[in-house]
């Protein structure tokens, strides 16, 4: 196998995880509007400072396990949690 052919068997393998992050992310943001009603039915805010430090952590520790930069996945759910809250935001000013 050239090193050429060898790149493009690794790239339909980081291709083919690339669409499995898509999909979990999809899914994550499909619960949002059922998050949003519950929070706008009982007066919940739309940030939970503690649940988010408390998941952050968790998230560190999974990933010094797996051997990822923490300051890594840190930016990558801060950005989760930013959009997570932006699609309740706008859910809930709708209604």
């Amino acid at each position: 196998m050239s090193g050429k052919e060898k790149v493009a068997e690794i790239r339909k393998h980081i291709d083919r995880i690339d669409n499995v992050i898509i999909n979990a992310l999809a899914e994550r943001m499909s619960l949002m509007p059922d998050v949003a009603k519950h929070k706008k039915e009982h007066n919940i805010p739309i940030t939970d400072e503690e649940r988010e430090i408390a998941i952050m952590g968790k998230l560190k520790k999974i990933a010094a396990e797996h051997g990822l930069d923490k300051s890594f996945v840190e930016e990558v759910f801060l950005s989760v949690f930013n959009e997570s809250k932006r699609i309740q935001s706008e859910i809930i000013e709708k209604k």
